[in-house]
């Protein structure tokens, strides 16, 4: 009874760790892939120039003719129904390869 009780604990105990590096793995995975999403490039911008996304809609709107009131409007809207201007879909369209070639670190 001692022996299959050992062994239980020691097949338990394999594959908890098992469970816990497929997992690790898998979480690598998910971290390292590329954003797919306009919002997930604009986390990553804010996250590599350590700013906020409303810097980047400002930072967007500087090479377009936009308004300080247009892009406050426009920000608004992206919090409210995820809806993002052309000018920042330009930025991130126009940097999506150089965004790609970053890795952030998970924490």
């Amino acid at each position: 009874m001692l022996e299959f009780m050992t062994l239980n604990t020691g097949l338990t105990l394999i594959g908890a760790c098992l469970f816990i590096r497929l997992s690790n793995r898998l979480n690598q995975r998910v971290v390292s892939s590329k954003p797919r999403s306009t919002e997930d490039y604009l986390f990553k911008i804010a996250r590599i120039t350590g700013t906020s996304e409303y810097h980047v809609f400002i930072k967007a709107a500087e090479t377009w003719p936009v308004s300080h009131a247009m892009v406050e409007q426009n920000f608004k809207d992206y919090l409210l129904n995820q809806t993002v201007p052309h000018y920042v879909n330009d930025l991130v369209r126009k940097n999506k390869q150089h965004i790609d070639g970053i890795d952030l670190n998970q924490f």
